[in-house]
C-alpha cells in the first residue's frame, strides 16, 4: 500500500532524472504554465484596480503583486495553487462586473472560470460560498441569488464535465468524498499532523493562518493592504473583505494546516485593496506610500530567489522561519542545487542526508548516506560512507529538524542547539559531524530505530572511535551484536 501511494512520486522522479532531457529543462517547462497564469492574474488585477481607483491605483495594486514574495514564489512553481488563485479571482471579478452591469457574458465568463477553479483544486468550491453571499448582500433578495448561483453552478459543472471527459466524473466525486472529510479531520485513514511555532500536534489552530500571514507576507505588503481597506468605500470593502474573511474562516476549521499556500487566493484581493490608497493625495501619504513601496522592492530584491522560504522581520527573517512554520511554508527540497554547489565548494566531502522533497538525491549529492529509509528507492541498500572520512557533513531539512513528518519528533532535537555550518536557501541545515561523537551516536540511534543495523553499526563505531571514553557507543555496539545474532538465529 505504501508503494502504491508513492507511485506518482516514483514516476515523477523517473521522468525527471532518467530522461534524455536534463531535469532543469523539464522543470523549467513545467513552471511556465504557472508563470502564464500569474501574468493573466496580473492583467485582471490591473483592469479591476484601474476601474475602481484609476491609473495610480493600478500602479499600486500591481506593485504590491509583483513584489510580494509569496506571489513570486508560487508564480515559479509547478503546482496548482497559483492556478486556483487565478481562476477564483478572475471568476469573482466577472461576477462583480455582472452585478454592476448585468450583461450575460459577464456571468458566463464567471461561471466558466469558476468551473476551471473547481477542476483545478477542490477548494474551487469556495467560489460558490463567495457568490452566494455576495449576490445575497448585493440584491438583498433570495430569488435572484438562487437564479444567479444556479447559472454559475451549471456553467461550472459543464466545464468540470469537459475537464474530466465525463467518464472520469465518478473518480472526481470519489475524490471529493475522501478529501472533504479528510480536510476537516473526519476521515479514518487521514490524520493531519501540523507544526506551529515549536508545537507538533494533530489538528489545527484557530489562529494558524492569521499568524502565517503575519510572518510570511512582507510587512510593507501587510501595511499597504490594511491601509487600503480603510481608504475604500463601504461597498468596496464589502466586496473585497467578504472573500478574504470567508476563505480564511473556512481554512481555519480545516485539520490540514501546513502551508500559507492554502490561503494564497486571498492575496490578489489584498493587492487590490492596496490600490485604494491612490485616493490619498496629501504629500504625507505620497511620501509614506513611496517609502512602503521602496521597502517592498528592497525585500523582494534582497531575498531573491529564496521566496518560498521568505519570512518577514516579525519572525526574525528567513533564517528563523523554521522556528515558526515548516513544510510547504519554506521546505520543499528547493535548495538541492544550492546544496550541490556548497558540497563542491567544500571539496566534495562525504555526506549523510535527511532531506524533504522527492528529487533524486544522487543527482545533486552524488554517492551519499541516506539517513531516512523513505528517502531510498524500494529495496535499495543504504550506501555507507567510509569508516574514517576526512570530512563528513550532515544535511537536514528544516522540517525534519523540527520533527515534522517523523515518527519520532525528537529525532533531531540535539541539533537544535548546534550552530550549523551553513543554511543554504534557509530551508536546509548543514552540520560538520566529522569529529562530532554525539552526532555520530545520535545518527546511529535513528538507524537503529529504523532497523537499519549495518548503518547503525557504522555510526556507533565512528562514535566509539571519536570518544573512546564514553561507554554509550560501546554498549550500543554490544546490544547491536546481540540483536544481529538473534536475527541470524531466526
Amino acid at each position: 500500500p505504501a508503494l502504491k501511494h508513492d507511485m506518482p512520486y516514483v514516476f515523477g522522479r523517473d521522468l525527471l532524472y532518467h530522461n534524455s532531457v536534463k531535469p532543469e529543462v523539464l522543470i523549467f517547462l513545467a513552471r511556465l504554465p504557472s508563470l502564464a497564469l500569474s501574468l493573466a492574474l496580473a492583467v485582471c488585477l490591473a483592469l479591476w484596480a484601474k476601474r475602481w481607483f484609476g491609473d495610480w491605483g493600478l500602479v499600486l495594486a500591481l506593485a504590491c503583486y509583483v513584489f510580494e514574495p509569496n506571489i513570486l514564489a508560487h508564480s515559479g512553481l509547478a503546482n496548482m495553487d497559483l492556478a486556483l488563485t487565478t481562476f477564483l479571482f478572475t471568476a469573482y471579478f466577472f461576477l462583480v462586473e455582472y452585478l454592476e452591469e448585468p450583461k450575460p457574458w459577464w456571468l458566463w465568463a464567471g461561471g466558466v472560470l469558476a468551473g476551471c477553479a473547481l477542476a483545478t483544486k477542490l477548494p474551487g468550491l469556495f467560489f460558490f460560498a463567495w457568490s452566494a453571499g455576495l449576490v445575497l448582500l448585493w440584491r438583498k433578495h433570495l430569488s435572484p441569488t438562487l437564479k444567479i448561483n444556479a447559472a454559475l453552478f451549471a456553467m461550472a459543472a459543464a466545464v468540470l464535465l469537459l475537464a474530466y471527459q465525463i467518464r472520469y466524473i465518478p473518480q472526481f466525486f470519489g475524490l471529493l468524498g475522501q478529501m472533504l472529510p479528510a480536510m476537516f479531520g473526519h476521515h479514518p485513514t487521514e490524520q493531519h499532523f501540523n507544526f506551529f511555532h515549536g508545537v507538533l500536534k494533530q489538528g489545527g489552530w484557530w489562529h494558524y493562518y492569521w499568524v502565517a500571514l503575519a510572518v510570511k507576507a512582507s510587512i510593507p505588503f501587510l501595511l499597504l493592504s490594511a491601509l487600503g481597506f480603510f481608504a475604500m468605500t463601504g461597498k468596496e470593502r464589502l466586496i473585497l473583505g467578504w472573500p478574504v474573511l470567508s476563505y480564511i474562516a473556512i481554512c481555519t476549521v480545516a485539520s490540514k494546516q501546513n502551508g500559507l499556500r492554502y490561503i494564497l487566493p486571498i492575496f490578489p484581493f489584498l493587492c487590490l485593496a492596496a490600490g485604494g490608497l491612490a485616493r490619498k493625495k496629501s504629500y504625507r501619504w505620497i511620501l509614506a506610500l513611496g517609502l512602503l513601496m521602496g521597502w517592498s522592492v528592497f525585500e523582494a530584491v534582497r531575498f531573491a530567489p529564496n521566496y518560498l522560504a521568505y519570512f518577514n522581520q516579525f519572525a526574525g527573517g528567513p533564517q528563523n522561519g523554521y522556528r515558526w512554520l515548516v513544510d510547504s511554508n519554506l521546505d520543499w527540497g528547493q535548495d538541492f542545487p544550492r546544496l550541490k554547489r556548497l558540497l563542491i565548494y567544500e571539496g566534495r566531502p562525504e555526506t549523510i542526508v535527511a532531506t524533504l522533497g522527492n528529487a533524486d538525491r544522487d543527482y545533486y549529492f552524488g554517492a551519499h548516506q541516506d539517513l531516512l529509509a523513505w528517502n531510498q528507492a524500494p529495496g535499495e541498500p543504504v550506501h555507507l560512507n567510509s569508516a574514517a572520512p576526512k570530512r563528513e557533513l550532515l544535511i537536514v531539512s528544516a522540517s525534519f529538524l523540527q520533527g515534522f513528518g517523523l515518527t519520532d519528533p525528537q529525532a533531531f532535537a540535539w541539533l537544535r542547539t548546534i550552530k550549523p555550518l551553513a543554511q543554504p536557501g534557509f530551508s536546509s541545515f548543514v552540520y560538520d559531524v566529522t569529529f562530532d561523537a554525539l552526532s555520530q551516536f545520535n545518527i546511529g540511534k535513528i538507524y537503529l530505530r529504523n532497523k537499519q543495523h549495518a548503518a547503525a553499526r557504522r555510526q556507533f563505531e565512528r562514535a566509539a572511535a571519536l570518544a573512546p571514553e564514553r561507554p554509550e557507543p560501546r554498549r550500543a555496539l554490544r546490544d547491536l551484536g546481540v540483536k544481529a545474532s538473534s536475527a541470524r538465529g531466526l
